[in-house]
């Protein structure tokens, strides 16, 4: 059997994309934009918001019609070709080894803030979040997809509850509040930053596959959790530009931590410091069943070894799969800590990564819809991506590079199966 089980629920679902596109960058990019643009910063939020919903409504539409454990290169392959999905699996699987060690090593880095330890304490952190996303993982969908609904549920209750207790006891004429709308205009220098908050939803459409009904079931996913998340990111951006100045020193660092201060003392900042392990460690059981699912895709359509895309026959989970990339997660991890993978190359690499996706995302789009409007909003959609894909300069050479690896590998391998048939 080569087909994984259809067992994710839409409550799972949305529990899954919560965690996935929550990530770390919320305990930054709030503080980061409001220092920037002051209280006109809760705009490029909602700018934001707006800009991406084009970009649902195409993976809403792909993963409904066209569900895959590979993902966008399931839908590359369905739009296109087998060597041009090789060439998107590559890039994915590059990607994901990118972000997958970034996220780790900054729950490592939160956690030795926490208890004021060092770079071991960080990265024996960092592997202990790695192993307990992969033992959730290991489990299979119905283990993970629990636990992703509880943290998720969990985690947004905590943050908003955190909003809400600064809006409400925070000192209000200390910020800059919300300024007019006709300074819309101002936002404009930190839409590209924000941007990086909205991404992940791209990796809920390598769980398509194992829904009961995609067709029915992924749309609803995509589009409630959408809705939950604009509704933290706009409740944390209200409290930062209401209760704190814009020349806070901890804004480009700690927004979360200098709100939580300023109710609760210093005491808060090893509080921030848990949230930000229990962030993480959601955001990467995400990102580790997205990649786990790549990983057997790619396996089984012939450009990693066979032997990755084996099924645990009772429980149908590609447990194999879920093992080796956790493995090659800490791998890179460990190389992090040797120095020779800095976190902001990581990150830098893994943002680029995810960017050129959403653009393949977009072409597909293009390429298996009919109708003028689709056609429209694909458009549109894909002028948005290619521009901030523009800011990349020599990341542009990882993508290629990436692609080009996996293009040359699927002609290799096609070589030799034609050779095999002919003895």
């Amino acid at each position: 059997m080569t087909g994984l089980a259809k067992t994710l629920t839409v409550g799972q679902a949305i529990g899954l994309a919560i965690t996935t596109v929550v990530g770390s960058g919320l305990l930054v990019l709030p503080g980061i934009a409001y220092q920037q643009v002051g209280g006109a910063a809760v705009y490029a939020w909602l700018l934001n918001a707006l800009l991406v919903v084009p970009l649902l409504i195409i993976f809403a539409y792909l993963g409904a019609n066209f569900p895959s454990a590979g993902g966008v290169a399931g839908f590359v392959q369905a739009a296109f070709s087998r060597p041009i999905a090789a060439a998107t699996e590559a890039l994915l699987l590059g990607t994901f080894l990118m972000g997958g060690p970034a996220i780790a090593v900054t729950g490592g880095n939160y956690f030795a803030a926490a208890v004021g330890g060092g770079r071991l304490s960080t990265l024996f952190a960092s592997l202990a979040i790695i192993s307990f996303a992969g033992y959730v993982n290991y489990q299979g969908v119905k283990m993970s997809g629990r636990v992703q609904q509880f943290l998720a549920f969990f985690l947004v209750g905590l943050l908003a509850s955190v909003a809400i207790a600064t809006l409400v006891f925070g000192n209000m004429n200390v910020g800059t509040g919300i300024v007019p709308l006709s300074q819309l205009s101002t936002t404009f220098p930190v839409l590209a930053t924000l941007f990086f908050a909205f991404t992940g939803f791209e990796m809920l459409s390598f769980t398509s596959e194992e829904y009961r009904n995609p067709k029915r079931d992924f749309p609803v996913a995509v589009g409630v959790s959408f809705i939950i998340v604009v509704a933290l990111y706009i409740t944390i951006a209200l409290a930062v530009q209401f209760t704190l100045p814009p020349n806070d020193t901890s804004l480009a660092t700690a927004p979360i931590v200098a709100m939580l201060t300023s109710i609760f003392g210093k005491t808060s900042g090893q509080i921030v410091a848990l949230i930000g392990v229990v962030i993480v460690t959601t955001n990467l059981i995400g990102g580790s069943w997205a990649s786990s699912r790549l990983v057997f895709a790619s396996a089984r359509e012939g450009l990693l070894p066979e032997w990755l895309s084996q099924i645990e026959p009772h429980s149908q989970i590609p447990r194999v799969a879920v093992a080796w990339t956790m493995f090659a997660f800490a791998i890179a991890t460990i190389i992090n800590f040797l120095g020779i993978l800095p976190l902001s190359l990581l990150f830098g690499l893994a943002g680029q990564g995810f960017f050129a996706v959403n653009a393949l995302s977009v072409i597909a789009y293009l390429k298996l819809t009919r109708k003028w409007w689709q056609k429209l909003v694909g458009g549109f959609t894909l002028i948005l991506v290619v521009a901030i894909m523009g800011t990349f300069s020599w990341g542009l050479v990882f993508v290629l590079g990436l692609m080009l690896l996996g293009f040359m590998g699927n002609k290799v391998r096609q070589n030799s199966v034609i050779s095999s048939r002919a003895k």
